[in-house]
C-alpha cells in the first residue's frame, strides 16, 4: 500500500500550522495541500480502509488541530479589526469636536 500521499497530507497539515501559529502565511503551501486533497480522490481505495488509514496515522486530529488554528487565527484578526475601527471612529469623534471648537472660537 502506497502511504505516500497520507506521508504528504501530514506534512503538509504540520507545517501549515506551524505557520499558522508563528503568525505567517503561505498560500503555495495552502495550493498543496489541494492538490494533496485531489489525490486521495483518485486513490484506487475503498472507503473504508481510507478511513481506517486516516484515523491510524493521526489525520483526524490534525485536521481538527488545523481547524481550530485556523478559528482562533480569525477570531484574533477579528478582534484587531474591532480595535482599529474603535480607534478610527475614535479619531474621527475628537476631529469633529475640535472642528466644532474652531467654528465657536472664531471672531465676529
Amino acid at each position: 500500500m502506497n502511504f505516500n500521499v497520507f506521508n504528504e497530507y501530514k506534512e503538509i497539515n504540520l507545517k501549515i500550522i506551524n505557520l499558522i501559529k508563528e503568525d505567517k502565511e503561505d498560500v503555495a503551501l495552502l495550493e498543496k495541500r489541494e492538490e494533496t486533497i485531489k489525490k486521495f480522490i483518485f486513490l484506487d481505495m475503498e472507503k473504508s480502509k481510507f478511513r481506517k488509514i486516516y484515523e491510524d496515522m493521526g489525520l483526524r486530529e490534525l485536521d481538527r488541530e488545523l481547524e481550530n488554528a485556523l478559528k482562533e487565527k480569525m477570531i484574533s484578526v477579528k478582534n484587531d479589526i474591532k480595535k482599529l475601527k474603535a480607534g478610527k471612529e475614535a479619531n474621527k469623534g475628537y476631529i469633529n469636536i475640535n472642528r466644532n471648537l474652531n467654528f465657536f472660537s472664531t471672531k465676529i
